[in-house]
């Protein structure tokens, strides 16, 4: 919990309860919702955009996908890798024949 204190652009500064003053930077295009003197609590809007952020709201790890595509990606590049390999050494093996037959 905390009230605001300045609203400067794309800055909201909020002091907090125990004294400390935080400041939230909103990303342009946002519009601001608070106003000075205003209570806030943890995850309370500021901004019309809930993608924005809210006061208290940490970044996190972000999870993309889960591991079984990642395993399944792993394989495939994997089982590519192997089929190129032996591509590769075929075409080697032949040249060596061809080389040994006099073509």
């Amino acid at each position: 919990t905390g009230t605001i204190t300045a609203v400067d652009g794309l800055k909201v500064s909020i002091l907090k309860e125990d004294g400390s003053t935080f400041e939230q930077e909103v990303l342009p295009g946002a519009q601001i919702v608070v106003e000075v003197g205003e209570q806030v609590k943890k995850d309370d809007p500021i901004t019309t955009n809930p993608n924005v952020g809210g006061f208290g709201q940490a970044e996190k790890e972000v999870v993309l996908q889960d591991m079984n595509r990642v395993y399944a990606y792993c394989a495939i590049s994997f089982s590519i890798f192997l089929s190129q390999l032996s591509f590769v050494l075929k075409k080697k093996q032949f040249e060596k024949v061809q080389l040994a037959e006099g073509f």
